[in-house]
């Protein structure tokens, strides 16, 4: 069965820019797996980070929503500026509290579910690694939607790293997130994969009964043969996810 949160992951149009790399750069442009599919992405709570009460740092992961653009030229808004790259994110948390907002008619006007950053170069480093060092807070603050209580949560994330190469083009990435909800925060590291898969299954009713690790084999699952070995199926998540970071990106 899928999963609801493939729609609630598109990112605004400014961030469904055009993505293609030119081919006569001498490495390939800095990306993200491309189109509206998210990434897997598994958190991992930092020792001693929880700050307050509540269950903050109870998180493991989501489907999470990464795009590339390029922005606007100085001298004439109506072209890119193909020197330059920015990120946005946003998580499926936020994207569905953003949609039940907007159909409950009480949208957060004051904050964005999407993070954006500036990438520190539109290409590569010598790594074959693209860095977005700090982005703006994602956020929602909605009240009380019967029967659900009022909610704030926050995403800040930073330390942004993207694997990017001709034969993975931005498909695996790593994080830090600071992940704070009604005043208690906590702080992750992140590992995430694209294309996000489904490894679960479930019954006719469309509940869980388990996993298939199957389900996360190449060329079936879309996702790249080259993870293959560092590829699982996460039980708790029913995602396929990194077991560990590429060397490129620890």
């Amino acid at each position: 069965m899928p999963k609801p949160w493939l729609a609630l992951l598109l990112l605004p149009s400014l961030a469904l820019a055009a993505l293609g790399s030119a081919c006569t750069q001498p490495r390939k442009d800095c990306t993200t797996g491309a189109g509206p599919v998210p990434f897997a992405a598994k958190y991992t709570l930092k020792p001693d980070s929880k700050v307050g009460t509540g269950d903050c740092d109870t998180l493991i992961g989501e489907p999470i929503g990464l795009e590339k653009y390029n922005p606007a030229r100085a001298d004439n808004p109506e072209k890119e500026d193909f020197s330059k790259a920015k990120l946005a994110i946003q998580s499926a948390t936020l994207g569905v509290l953003a949609a039940t907002a907007e159909g409950a008619g009480v949208p957060d006007q004051a904050n964005q579910p999407f993070s954006l950053g500036d990438f520190a170069s539109a290409t590569p480093d010598d790594h074959n690694v693209c860095h977005v060092s700090t982005l703006s807070p994602a956020e929602q603050n909605i009240p009380a939607i019967p029967p659900d209580p009022a909610v704030d949560i926050k995403y800040e994330w930073s330390n942004v790293r993207i694997f990017v190469t001709a034969s993975a083009p931005g498909t695996q990435m790593v994080a830090d997130l600071k992940f704070t909800k009604d005043g208690c925060s906590a702080s992750y590291s992140v590992l995430g994969v694209w294309p996000a898969v489904d490894c679960g299954v479930y019954d006719e009713g469309g509940m869980p009964t388990g996993t298939d690790p199957a389900l996360c084999d190449p060329p079936g699952s879309g996702i790249n043969p080259d993870f293959k070995d560092n590829i699982v199926c996460d039980k708790d998540l029913l995602l396929c996810v990194l077991k560990a970071a590429p060397p490129e990106l620890r």
